[in-house]
């Protein structure tokens, strides 16, 4: 991203980043900014709230880990939602991985989450390691219900020591 001039394979690469995180004007800065990663103990703990732990109908049924909603015709229609309320179901996907791409790429291009990437930004640019205990605070508007949300994942978080997980890196399987 640093160099003055870059191969014909390394523009072919950038462009498909560019158009992977919706930065539309090229800018290499907004492109650094939303290729972050996320925090392990952070998706962990969205995880486990958005699915009960891995026992909900949309993680079982639909490999859905994180309650992304969709207004398109394929996904899971919540069972307490009623018609006047939208057409929105809780998207449906082939494989977990799938489930998590989505999830990152939310989190990494969504308006919504402007000021979680810029305070991730912050944190990179101070001492490197992401702290998940405060990007936290920057998801409510993540679920409807806000500040309670965010609460309710900290505890997650602190209660069951997620951020040992941060530093941890898994092999490819293949």
């Amino acid at each position: 991203l640093n160099k003055k001039n870059n191969s014909n394979s390394e523009i072919k690469w950038l462009n498909s980043k560019f158009k992977q995180y919706g930065v539309v004007n090229k800018n290499l800065s907004t492109l650094k900014i939303r290729m972050d990663e996320i925090p392990v103990s952070l998706a962990l703990a969205q995880a486990a709230k958005e699915t009960g732990w891995g026992t909900s109908r949309f993680a079982i049924e639909g490999n859905a880990l994180f309650g992304q909603w969709t207004f398109s015709g394929e996904g899971i229609k919540p069972a307490g939602a009623d018609s006047s309320d939208g057409s929105h179901k809780v998207m449906r996907f082939k494989v977990l991985k799938a489930s998590v791409r989505a999830y990152q790429r939310n989190l990494n291009t969504h308006k919504s989450y402007i000021e979680f990437r810029k305070e991730r930004a912050i944190q990179r640019d101070n001492n490197g390691k992401l702290n998940s205990l405060v990007l936290v605070n920057y998801l409510d508007k993540y679920a409807e219900t806000g500040q309670q949300y965010i609460d309710v994942l900290k505890q997650i978080i602190k209660q069951n020591s997620l951020t040992d997980f941060d530093d941890v890196n898994v092999m490819p399987t293949s």
